[in-house]
């Protein structure tokens, strides 16, 4: 795991290695074990990565270059299969000087070209400089478990794993995008492309580039999508759980591959209880199973995290937090490079800072949910349809009872659902999905923005980003297209960003065996019947693990993995809040009503209304603009 860097001029320009050597600064901790750098021999391009020691420990320092050093890479990653690839490179004649996964990707490269990438089971950003072409290719992993950043123009082109890097190039501006911010404040989180500034765009999973040192030219092409396929053929039940067996027992012998200690976040859900069963089966030696949970009785999976661990034979650390809500606020805003409000970022970090203490590579249950249907607002589509035909006044008193309900701030309470339900419900079927995501409304934010920022958003909708993904689904709405449309969206830019950066924090690297490629194409592969049935979510994990793992595991509510943030809001955290979102901080921005947002706060002390993700959205967007945008204005330099 590590951090990469790099910057191409067209122009013929020197690349100075003062420059790079500052941008691999900002990455020290992805990778604090070493750091390496190449700068090309007309100084035209300039490469750099900082590494966390994980294969390989004497000898795979990058970058990596293949026989007569022509080739250079630097990647961040991990390539799960390269024993297998390396063995195959052999064969056709290449001669390895390293154990490393690195190096099988130079000579990858120069056996298949940018055909290489589809050959690769992993994780991974990917930088390959090519001096013979004069080309450099950039790639990202399938999925999107891993960041790469871009910066381009006519003069140049600039990648990083953090986009902290990108901005220590004083040629990078700081310009805030307003859809991106417009984004944020719909989601707690930026959707790619873009990112929170106007000149630096996100690599698309699944997609590489090709920078042409000699013409110029940036040209980007995907090599992989996962198609959607509204109406597999029935192969029957056994079919599918002999598949999904092979699968995760060979996904998890790859990721299990290490030469530093290993083992996994653990949780009360079954996407963890399913990676701890399967790891468990594929390596003789005991896991350590990593568990953290607060003392508020709905927020914590302490038991249910306990009995899995005995189930699978697990050596189990589990710790009861009781944090300084506002230190860790601070702290972990520090590792955060965009607007981030997703608010299981803070246990998060905390429990990757616990498990850092004893493994260096942990195992992650991200992607159960988007692949196997997960999700209470799957059951909630499809009641939508049947609520639209109700008669308009009944709707209408439902819809005012149900806002009428006390306010509870326990986790994901009923009456969470239920407001969240009648406020999206009359929509489309596709806003309607949006609706569960969706923070600040059009009309919230009518009331939020100043008449400025207003005046540059007004014309879009933070629908956009799903928009795009539901228009290349053609007409029609069905629980494929609702999977499909979270995996580009939610999984990628809020999940996997959330895992990288609160890991990376600690130089702790996390490999999520449920998006193995494999295991993603073949999930898309079975009917929707075996993943959602009647109010049963995630039917295929549950028929799946039957027999295998305590009954209340097998049937328990979904949870999530959240902090008792309502609580905080209005205890610990409540001065430091109402500092941080005075009038004047907010004025300052020139982005926002002031007094819009004390009545957000208002409420909420005074528990009127649940506003505690719309004002951990305004506090985060406030420690992101303190630390990257002072005295600016809110208009970037």
């Amino acid at each position: 795991m590590c951090g990469i860097c790099g910057k191409l001029n067209f122009n013929s320009q020197p690349v100075e290695l003062k420059l790079i050597e500052s941008m691999n600064s900002c990455l020290q901790h992805r990778g604090p074990d070493e750091e390496g750098y190449y700068l090309s021999p007309d100084y035209r391009f300039g490469m750099a990565m900082r590494r966390l020691r994980v294969i390989d420990l004497s000898s795979g320092s990058q970058p990596i270059f293949n026989e007569d050093r022509t080739i250079g890479v630097v990647f961040n990653g991990e390539i799960y299969n390269y024993i297998e690839l390396r063995e195959e490179l052999r064969r056709a004649g290449h001669t390895f000087l390293t154990q490393s996964d690195t190096e099988v990707l130079v000579h990858a490269y120069e056996s298949y070209g940018a055909d290489f990438l589809t050959r690769l089971n992993g994780m991974f950003a990917i930088a390959i400089w090519d001096e013979k072409k004069m080309q450099l290719l950039l790639a990202r992993d399938r999925i999107g478990v891993k960041p790469l950043y871009l910066r381009a123009d006519a003069k140049t082109i600039a990648f990083a794993s953090e986009l902290k890097a990108l901005l220590a190039d004083p040629d990078c501006r700081k310009e805030i995008d307003p859809s991106a911010l417009d984004d944020y404040f719909s989601l707690l989180y930026v959707p790619g492309p873009r990112s929170i500034f106007k000149t630096i765009k996100k690599c698309p999973p699944g997609h590489y580039l090709i920078c042409d040192a000699k013409n110029g030219t940036v040209v980007q092409r995907p090599y992989w999508e996962r198609k959607v396929n509204i109406n597999p053929p029935d192969m029957g039940w056994d079919y599918y759980r002999e598949k999904l067996d092979e699968l995760f027992l060979d996904a998890l012998k790859l990721e299990l591959r290490s030469d530093v200690p290993n083992g996994l976040y653990l949780s009360s859900g079954l996407d963890s209880a399913t990676i701890a069963y399967y790891a468990s089966k594929a390596t003789s030696r005991p896991l350590q199973s990593f568990t953290v949970h607060f003392k508020e009785a709905s927020y914590s999976e302490q038991a249910g995290a306990k009995k899995i661990a005995e189930r699978c034979g697990c050596q189990h650390h589990e710790i009861v937090l009781e944090p300084n809500a506002q230190d860790l606020v601070l702290r972990t805003s520090e590792y955060l490079d965009e607007p981030f409000a997703d608010s299981s970022a803070l246990p998060t970090f905390l429990l990757a800072e616990f498990a850092r203490k004893k493994i260096t590579v942990a195992l992650s249950g991200e992607g159960g949910d988007e692949l196997f249907a997960g999700y209470p607002t799957y059951i909630a589509t499809r009641w939508a349809q049947w609520y639209r035909k109700l008669p308009r006044a009944v709707r209408a008193g439902l819809k005012k009872a149900i806002h009428q309900l006390p306010v509870s701030w326990d986790r994901i309470s009923w009456d969470y659902k239920l407001k969240q339900f009648t406020s999206g419900a009359e929509e489309s079927p596709e806003r309607s999905h949006f609706a569960w995501k969706e923070i600040f409304t059009n009309i919230d934010k009518k009331l939020l923005y100043s008449s400025e920022f207003l005046a540059l958003t007004q014309s879009r909708s933070g629908f956009e980003s799903f928009a795009t993904q539901f228009n290349r689904l053609g007409s029609g709405v069905d629980l494929e297209k609702l999977l499909y449309v979270d995996q580009n969206t939610y999984l990628v830019d809020q999940f996997l960003v959330k895992s990288d950066r609160m890991s990376m924090a600690h130089s702790l690297e996390v490999r999520v065996p449920l998006l193995d490629h494999r295991i993603v194409e073949f999930a898309g592969e079975i009917p929707a019947k075996y993943k959602l049935r009647g109010l049963t979510t995630k039917w295929t994990l549950r028929k799946l693990m039957a027999g295998r793992l305590p009954p209340e595991i097998l049937n328990g509510p979904k949870k999530g993995f959240s902090p008792p943030l309502p609580y905080w809001i209005s205890g610990p955290l409540k001065p430091f809040i109402k500092e941080r979102l005075s009038p004047d901080q907010i004025n300052k921005t020139g982005l926002f009503q002031a007094q819009s947002v004390q009545n957000l706060l208002a409420e909420h002390f005074a528990k009127k209304r649940d506003n505690h993700r719309r004002i951990w959205a305004l506090l985060n967007f406030m420690l992101w603009y303190d630390r990257w945008m002072p005295n600016q204005g809110g208009k970037g330099r």
